[in-house]
């Protein structure tokens, strides 16, 4: 697959010219190529994030501690208002 798109091979070269089920496929190619390259992308994207059960269990009680915080309850207390708003809101308003 050429690094500029919308440029082909067989732009400029005389006697190459190719036929309109032979660009079909080599459009094809070109898109499955790039497909198992994101893929794969993907792939890595995903197993890089993962934790550890080690990690997993010490960011739970990370969140457990901060959510029994005073802080955090007061805050919940202090937003209960504008939430609850905004839950009548989207009922009525559909």
């Amino acid at each position: 697959m050429s690094e500029v798109r919308g440029v082909n091979w067989t732009d400029g070269r005389p006697g190459t010219g190719l036929t309109p089920e032979e660009r079909a496929i080599e459009q094809h190619l070109e898109l499955l190529d790039r497909v198992i390259g994101l893929e794969q992308q993907v792939g890595e994207l995903q197993s890089a994030n993962l934790l550890s059960p080690s990690e997993t269990v010490a960011a739970e009680r990370n969140l457990a501690a901060m959510r029994s915080s005073m802080t955090w309850r007061a805050g919940r207390l202090v937003t209960l208002p504008v939430r609850a708003a905004k839950v009548v809101k989207r009922r009525l308003l559909g």
